[in-house]
């Protein structure tokens, strides 16, 4: 999967961190931040504590430091100082790190990834309801790496101050993504299929393109309905309805970004006019151009 077709994907999803916690808990403690609709994650900077996800107690993990916890789909969840989860939940105080270390502590940066993009769940979609990995264990260098990073950024940001420890996550995420991702369904198993990927990455590098089924069955040296089917079933979408979302993501950055008159925005991905760009914008992402030029930053 090239870093190109992967920055095209991140830019245009604009996903940022926003963290929540960067302490330590001590005592006994439970926490749960589900409820915001967002991935969420925690990573343990030091010491150690008990993961339980859906109330189901047959998939409790140990987490310890350098371990790093993602919801992709805001499960529910508690994170405990005993196996037990007998502490009520979210009433310990985290502690700040600047007194140093407390005997029982165990450190936690938490935060959410923020979007507002309508597609991002498309992406997440074939994700499990958790994600474990470890910074000592993780195949990946750039994730380990990462990881201690963000662990070491920890010890010396303080609460409240804390862009590195965002900027840092962000990386983490964009890693995590590529690589854990589902290759079975998806837009990421498209990429990652040798068959597809000609023409995934082609409607991803143009979206202005007027892209037709016979062209992207040519670029894929398919016949057309070979790569038809094929398309759908790895995509779980129909071609020409792909290409439709693609275009019209870049479409929603132009208008939320940049604020973009809806002409300009649908002339750059290849509509001919204002009045069929709305319709399908309105229809496939549930909200018009002009709502989305209007509204704050995110």
């Amino acid at each position: 999967m090239s870093e190109d077709v992967l920055n095209s994907i991140f830019s245009t999803l604009k996903v940022r961190a926003d963290i929540f916690n960067n302490g330590q808990y001590c005592g006994h403690w439970s926490i749960d931040t589900s409820g915001k609709h967002y991935l969420s994650f925690h990573l343990v900077t030091h010491g150690r504590c008990y993961l339980m996800v859906n109330d189901n107690k047959e998939s409790i993990e140990v987490l310890n430091q350098g371990d790093l916890v993602l919801f992709p789909h805001d499960a529910k969840h508690c994170i405990s100082s005993d196996a037990s989860f007998s502490s009520i939940i979210n009433t310990a105080q985290s502690k700040d790190l600047a007194n140093g270390f407390e005997q029982d502590g165990t450190g936690l940066v938490c935060g959410y990834f923020v979007h507002e993009h309508p597609l991002v769940k498309q992406m997440t979609d074939y994700l499990p309801e958790s994600i474990v990995v470890s910074q000592k264990n993780s195949k990946d260098a750039r994730l380990s790496a990462f990881l201690q990073l963000l662990i070491q950024e920890s010890l010396v940001s303080k609460q409240g101050s804390s862009f590195m420890l965002e900027k840092l996550s962000e990386c983490i995420l964009a890693i995590m993504l590529s690589e854990y991702i589902s290759l079975d369904r998806g837009m990421f198993a498209a990429l990652a299929n040798n068959k597809l990927n000609p023409a995934i990455t082609a409607i991803i590098a143009q979206p202005s393109q007027k892209w037709t089924l016979d062209e992207l069955a040519k670029i894929c040296n398919m016949s057309r309905s070979t790569f038809s089917e094929l398309f759908r079933s790895v995509v779980n979408l129909p071609v020409m309805d792909f290409v439709t979302r693609w275009r019209l993501s870049v479409a929603y950055r132009m208008l939320k970004d940049q604020k973009a008159s809806t002409l300009a925005a649908a002339l750059e991905v290849g509509y001919e006019n204002e009045s069929s760009f709305s319709k399908a914008f309105k229809r496939v992402l549930g909200v018009s151009p002009g709502a989305v030029r209007l509204s704050s930053d995110a």
